[in-house]
């Protein structure tokens, strides 16, 4: 057999292993999505599940098994997401960070940022219930705001009413969102959960905004000592600044602060990055 055949078979054989493998993943998962949800919102689904695994008396080795398994696929699954996010912004319509933990204050990174920059067409990806959309708003820029969650973008256009503000609200993913070509000046990524690793996503974002234009970001770095809500896509210290290494860092902070959920501090890494150079 010619070695061209052989490593065909290889690969096919890896690749049947692989779908294999997959397919029975599928039966956890579902069994996992079912319970979700009829299951109240929570910051961390795995925990409530275990615990109901566990009440159920699931024996303990499988109870651990399945958190293992359920663990990775929230990282590689993003069928899950819009209802996390549904059940969040759902149980915290006021945004009341009293009561919830839930900021509804325009991010003050932004705020800094924004000052004195002549107002233009703004997009906020992964909005939210729309804090900053709408401020930028009442600054004058034009915006367009985009979450994967319905409740959270109802939410941002009634908070948009309320402020009397046009808010450009739609329900869409980072995947079938149109970032178009030299469209926005400014473009926000806060707590977003913006796929800033993948580089046809960062190639979409730089063709999207108009040359001078800026990126605001902020979001977790990585560290096992701060739990997260859920899985989050958390950056290693220090990644931000390779991944938008073809932009200008006007500012470039990694420190411990309070981000969108309240509650204590936490690894946050925050830039401003210009399309082009200083001039």
């Amino acid at each position: 057999m010619r070695a061209k055949s052989v490593v065909v078979m290889v690969l096919l054989t890896a690749l049947s292993w692989g779908a294999t493998a997959q397919n029975a993943d599928e039966p956890t998962w579902r069994a996992f999505l079912a319970w979700y949800k009829a299951a109240p919102a929570a910051a961390n689904p795995l925990q409530g599940y275990d615990a109901a695994l566990k009440a159920e008396g699931t024996a303990p080795p499988e109870v651990e098994r399945r958190m293992a398994l359920l663990a990775r696929m929230l990282t590689e699954r993003n069928d899950w997401v819009e209802l996390y996010f549904d059940k969040v912004f759902a149980t915290v319509p006021t945004g009341n960070p009293a009561r919830d933990g839930f900021n509804a204050a325009p991010s003050a990174w932004l705020v800094e940022a924004v000052s004195g920059v002549r107002p233009g067409t703004a997009l906020d990806a992964g909005m939210g219930q729309g804090r900053n959309a709408v401020y930028l708003a009442t600054r004058g820029w034009r915006v367009t705001g985009f979450d994967i969650s319905g409740e959270a973008v109802s939410a941002a256009r009634d908070n948009a009413r309320r402020a009397g503000v046009e808010l450009n609200a739609v329900k869409a993913t980072y995947a079938d969102f149109d970032f178009g070509d030299a469209q926005w000046d400014l473009i926000v990524l806060a707590f977003a959960w913006a796929p800033v690793t993948d580089s046809a996503f960062m190639a979409r974002l730089a063709r999207s905004l108009r040359p001078g234009g800026l990126v605001v970001f902020e979001h977790f770095t990585d560290d096992p000592a701060h739990p997260r809500p859920a899985p989050i896509h958390a950056l290693a210290p220090g990644q931000l600044r390779t991944l938008f290494s073809a932009f200008t860092l006007l500012r470039y902070e990694e420190v411990e602060a309070v981000g969108d959920w309240g509650g204590p501090g936490a690894p946050l890494v925050r830039m401003v990055a210009k399309k082009g150079g200083r001039g």
